[in-house]
């Protein structure tokens, strides 16, 4: 007759749960170990990316010092030869008084004036001798608005007149005025006794000089007080 022991289930079960918990430890030690072998194998890899990036930017940033330390040179002797270039277009190409007497020399060769011929004029200019003091007078400008009286000078013992006329200020409310607008070109007449007139045109102050007998009258036609252009001349001694 054998004996049931209700017990022994009990204990085969305890220890199917121990058994299986073990189990379970294991394998979650296992998978932890496993996680945490990739976790290091990711830190490695991009602790390692991370160096090669950091070369490289390193590489990078070397090469950019180099090209503009080349850039920096080569600016520097840009501004070299442009300052030399700016020096040498100074010295050599005329500018204010001296251009304009260059492109007048330019425009009687032009004109078929002789180079001999022309060399000898300049080179028998002589400085102003025994000059006498600047006389100035003034008149009103003449406008399609206004030609009425004191709109003339007379020099040189009223052998020569001088007229001027202009184009019309204008108001603020954009009506012409009777006064002419000194901002704008001038036409400037010098009239000789006889009739022979020279007729200059641009902005204001104009210069013009005329020779008479042995005497160098010279002109300076400038903005005056309102409708007024201010003559001032004097005469040297020619040649």
């Amino acid at each position: 007759m054998s004996l049931y022991d209700p017990g022994s289930r009990y204990r085969r079960r305890a220890a199917e749960r121990k058994r299986k918990m073990m189990s379970m430890l294991i394998f979650l030690a296992i998978l932890s170990g496993f996680f945490y072998w990739l976790g290091g194998q990711v830190v490695r890899s991009s602790e390692a990316a991370y160096k090669q990036q950091a070369i490289k930017l390193q590489d990078e940033k070397k090469a950019l010092e180099e090209r503009m330390t080349a850039l920096d040179a080569n600016l520097q002797t840009l501004k070299m030869e442009y300052d030399k270039l700016q020096n040498r277009y100074q010295s050599e190409v005329p500018t204010g008084p001296l251009k304009e007497l260059a492109d007048l020399a330019r425009q009687q060769l032009k004109d078929g004036i002789a180079k001999d011929r022309l060399e000898f004029v300049i080179r028998s200019a002589q400085p102003p001798r025994n000059c006498t003091e600047p006389d100035t007078k003034r008149f009103v400008t003449r406008t399609p608005f206004y030609s009425g009286p004191d709109s003339f000078v007379s020099f040189v013992n009223k052998t020569v007149t001088i007229t001027a006329s202009g184009e019309p200020a204008v108001s603020s409310s954009g009506n012409p005025e009777s006064w002419y607008d000194p901002g704008k070109p001038v036409k400037v007449s010098f009239t000789r006794l006889g009739g022979k007139e020279v007729l200059k045109e641009g902005l204001l102050p104009i210069h013009h000089s005329m020779v008479i007998g042995d005497k160098e009258h010279r002109f300076t036609i400038a903005k005056g007080q309102r409708s007024f252009i201010d003559v001032t001349s004097d005469s040297c001694d020619y040649p």
